[in-house]
């Protein structure tokens, strides 16, 4: 999500203002990171695993004697991205701009890059509720982390995202989506052979 945002927010953005803007997971601490958005995700309320005796396996060691097994995880959570400037005008032309990419990234070529990145990533099939923006905390607060008493102003927009994932529990790492064949329960033996019973 933080990618996403990164490729749309470059240094071709439609408003030139806003090109390069800083997009990360940690508050910012330093002035010259401001303006910026400040990307959280929290999860819903569990993971959950797809399916009742659902397998898949990586097609890449089809052909090997050894066939491994994976399995795939569910998640459901909503992501937020706080945009943090020095200025209430400032956080509100890029509140702006987030909706713009947000909301009608799908409609415009120029605000594409955001959708086209989440949908098409190799690693997590996301699915985000592009039909519903919620926008809170419209704050000022007093105060800076570099410590001057100078007013920092935020706001936050938030979307529902469901997902899903298939990791390898051997290196911990995840599997790219595109190397995963399922196959039928039925066909599943004790030592599968490879190549039969896929769907």
């Amino acid at each position: 999500m933080v990618e996403a945002l990164r490729q749309t927010l470059d240094h071709e953005y439609v408003t030139p203002d806003f090109r390069n803007v800083r997009v990360g997971i940690e508050f910012p601490v330093d002035r010259q990171d401001y303006p910026c958005v400040w990307v959280d995700f929290s999860v819903a309320d569990s993971l959950s695993r797809i399916g009742i005796a659902h397998l898949e396996a990586d097609e890449s060691t089809s052909g090997a004697t050894t066939f491994r097994q994976y399995t795939r995880w569910r998640f459901r959570g909503w992501v937020s991205y706080t945009v943090v400037a020095m200025s209430s005008f400032e956080r509100d032309r890029l509140i702006d701009e987030m909706v713009r990419i947000l909301a009608f990234g799908g409609e415009a070529g120029a605000t594409s890059q955001f959708r086209s990145y989440v949908e098409s990533n190799e690693f997590i099939a996301m699915n985000f509720d592009f039909d519903e923006i919620g926008l809170s905390g419209l704050v000022a607060v007093p105060g800076t982390p570099w410590g001057t008493d100078e007013v920092i102003y935020e706001g936050t927009l938030r979307m529902e995202v469901l997902g899903e994932f298939v990791s390898d529990s051997l290196s911990v790492t995840l599997v790219p989506l595109s190397e995963i064949a399922v196959f039928e329960y039925s066909d599943l033996e004790p030592d599968p052979v490879p190549g039969s019973g896929w769907t």
